[in-house]
């Protein structure tokens, strides 16, 4: 079973002067805040996960370019969509 992530269809990710953030539109904008600033890395699992990519397929591209363990990286994904799935900016997905 893998899991993924569905970002909210009325959120973007967009960096302005350097830094990245959510900015939630239309109907999202009673139900979440409208700017959410993430990290670098953050700006990069959630693209990923708007490009339909699973955990297991993030995890790889992540060990591609980042120098860090798998673990710690896995770790750190799931911290950050976990944040924001109690935030409401993406929903779990099980397949």
């Amino acid at each position: 079973m893998s899991l993924r992530y569905e970002v909210h269809p009325k959120v973007v990710c967009e960096t302005v002067a350097g830094r990245h953030l959510l900015i939630a539109y239309g109907d999202a904008l009673g139900e979440l805040p409208y700017l959410r600033e993430i990290n670098e890395s953050g700006a990069f699992y959630w693209n990923l996960a708007a490009g339909g990519n699973d955990m297991d397929e993030m995890l790889e591209q992540a060990m591609a370019i980042y120098d860090a363990p798998p673990d710690l990286l896995e770790r750190g994904m799931e911290v950050f969509f976990k944040v924001l799935q109690d935030e409401g900016y993406v929903t779990e997905r099980k397949e």
